[in-house]
C-alpha cells in the first residue's frame, strides 16, 4: 500500500503525519517505508536523528524518479508513506497516480483550507484517470479546540465532494512541534501531554484505517 502525505501549504503538519503515521504501522509489526519527496527533507533528517529504525529514502521530487523507483520501493513492503513535495507539483500528481490513499492535514485557517481544496482538485483529476483511485482523507491539524476558526473550518471540508473530512482532529501542542528536534515520534509517550498527543494520532489513524 502507497499513502501520500499530501498538501502543497508549508505547515500543514505534512511531515509530521508522514512520521508519526510510519511509526504507528512499524509498531504493528508492519513493513513500512518513508519516501521523503520534500526538498527540505523533513522526514528524512528526522528519521536519521531518531532511534525508531524506519527505513527511509529521500528522493528528487521529479515526475520521472517518482514513477520509476515509488512502485520498487511498494514491492518490497507492506507500507510504503510518502513524505509529498512542497506546492501541487508534476511530482504530487505522479504519487496520486501511484497511491492508494491521499491524507491531507490542513490548518484551520481560510488559506490553508483553500489549499486543500485544490489538493483534493488533484485527487479528482488522478481518479478519473485511474478509475476511481486513490482513496482521499482530510483531517484538521494544529486545532485549537472551541475556537471559531475550527468551527468555520470543519464547516468547509465537510462540504468537499469524495473526500472524508476525519472526525478526529491534531491539537496544535508544543510537544509535537518539538518532535522533530528531539528526533522522536509522541507515539513514544507514556505521559502528560505527549500521551495526550499520541492518543490523538492513535485515534487519527484507526479512523483511517
Amino acid at each position: 500500500m502507497i499513502v501520500g502525505s499530501l498538501n502543497q501549504k508549508g505547515g500543514a503538519g505534512k511531515s509530521t503525519t508522514a512520521v508519526h503515521l510510519a511509526h504507528w504501522f512499524s509498531k504493528q509489526g508492519k513493513s513500512v517505508h518513508l519516501v521523503d519527496l520534500d526538498p527540505q527533507g523533513t522526514s528524512s533528517f528526522w528519521l536519521q536523528a531518531s532511534d525508531l529504525a524506519i527505513p527511509h529514502t529521500f528522493l528528487a521530487a521529479d515526475s520521472d524518479v517518482v514513477l520509476e523507483q515509488l512502485p520498487v520501493i511498494a514491492n518490497a513492503h507492506d507500507i510504503v508513506v510518502v513524505d509529498g513535495p512542497a506546492g501541487l507539483s508534476d511530482a504530487t500528481r505522479t504519487v496520486l497516480l501511484l497511491a492508494d490513499l491521499a491524507i491531507i492535514p490542513v490548518q484551520p485557517s481560510g488559506a490553508d483550507v483553500r489549499s486543500a481544496v485544490d489538493a483534493v482538485r488533484l485527487v479528482h483529476q488522478a481518479r478519473r484517470i485511474r478509475g476511481g483511485k486513490p482513496d482521499a482523507k482530510v483531517f484538521i491539524s494544529r486545532a485549537t479546540r472551541g475556537t471559531r476558526l475550527l468551527q468555520e473550518a470543519r464547516s468547509v471540508l465537510s462540504q468537499l465532494e469524495g473526500v472524508d473530512l476525519l472526525d478526529t482532529s491534531i491539537t496544535q501542542r508544543q510537544i509535537v512541534a518539538d518532535a522533530f528536534g528531539q528526533a522522536t515520534s509522541v507515539l513514544n509517550a507514556t505521559t502528560g501531554p505527549g500521551l495526550e498527543a499520541g492518543t490523538e494520532f492513535n485515534n487519527l489513524f484507526k479512523e483511517i484505517f
